[in-house]
């Protein structure tokens, strides 16, 4: 953050002037095309190499997307969720009711939770560090969940989504 404060002032130094606001790789919001860039003093579009933790865990084989919605459909009542920052992978969920596990992996970078709001439930996992992967086991009958991460304002700023528990599976 210091040395993007810096960047800006060095353009113009002892001119005063309102800081626009801040960098998306500093509040999570989605990258403007070339702000990466410039940001770092290179020409708009020129290839700035990044190295991410791995490549992403092989999808498992029960788990499908519908075409309908595209809801990512959960069999076996194994329901795995990646929760990074301000998102959840999938965030639309189907999976058949009777006791449900949910195996929540925190890829992000900050702490996060995991609460599931519908139909006779209104449960909180424990807050997660990154790195970390906890299971959820719940009972769950038909109907829509809200799923979402509780803390500060991870679920206003998009760190939400959808469980439909349905007997009628898609392709099933």
């Amino acid at each position: 953050m210091m040395g993007w404060m810096l960047a800006r002032v060095a353009e113009h130094p002892g001119v005063p002037r309102e800081v626009s606001g801040l960098p998306s790789w500093f509040t999570g919001a989605p990258a403007v095309p070339g702000e990466a860039a410039a940001a770092h003093g290179h020409e708009a579009g020129a290839a700035i190499a990044s190295i991410g933790p791995g490549a992403p865990a092989a999808q498992s084989p029960e788990k499908t997307a519908a075409a309908e919605g595209d809801y990512a459909q959960f069999a076996n009542g194994k329901v795995e969720i990646a929760l990074t920052e301000y998102e959840m992978k999938p965030r639309k969920l189907r999976t058949r009711p009777g006791t449900v596990t949910f195996v929540l992996r925190n890829d992000g970078r900050f702490a996060h939770n995991f609460h599931v709001e519908g139909p006779g439930i209104d449960t909180t996992a424990d807050k997660f560090s990154p790195g970390r992967t906890v299971r959820l086991e719940l009972a769950l009958q038909e109907g829509e969940y809200k799923i979402s991460c509780p803390l500060s304002n991870h679920d206003q700023r998009g760190m939400h989504g959808t469980l439909v528990v349905t007997a009628k599976l898609a392709g099933k």
